[in-house]
């Protein structure tokens, strides 16, 4: 039974992973609706800001498609080790694709709360209890496993 709950819990991160790359792609496809939704949250307007300051609003919308990069990457960094897991069950990569997940879905949340961009806090905190989901089903089997010592 506990085997069938790590194939499930990493079924469920890599579908997590999935949808990673996809609000990744989300970000860097439509940075001018994200950034005019970041700029509204602190009640100023987009169109005015990139027409005044062009050089400003074009490191912006870089730092923008930067996070949808790096997402889309951790995307595939989970998808491969949620597939790891399937296959094996090893504790150790369990812990790494946590540590990985963790991190990733924690700082795009802050980064999300800090900007006020309510589209991608709701995204963001829909992918990371799916993680936390997928990472708790696992872990009586990895905390009862024994392993050696050395």
């Amino acid at each position: 039974m506990n085997i069938q709950r790590v194939k499930q819990g990493a079924r469920v991160t890599y579908a997590n992973g999935v949808y990673m790359m996809l609000l990744g792609l989300f970000i860097i496809l439509f940075d001018n609706m994200n950034m005019s939704a970041n700029f509204n949250s602190i009640n100023q307007l987009w169109g005015f800001f990139s027409k005044f300051n062009p050089e400003i609003s074009y490191i912006f919308i870089l730092f923008h498609i930067l996070i949808g990069t790096l997402l889309f990457s951790s995307g595939i960094m989970i998808l491969y080790l949620s597939d790891y897991i399937i296959k094996r069950k090893e504790k150790m990569t369990w812990i790494i694709l946590f540590i990985v997940g963790i991190i990733n879905w924690v700082a795009l949340l802050i980064i999300s709360i800090i900007l006020g961009n309510i589209l991608l806090i709701i995204l963001t905190a829909i992918g990371w209890l799916t993680f936390i989901f997928g990472m708790l089903l696992p872990i009586k089997y990895y905390l009862e496993k024994s392993y050696r010592e050395y």
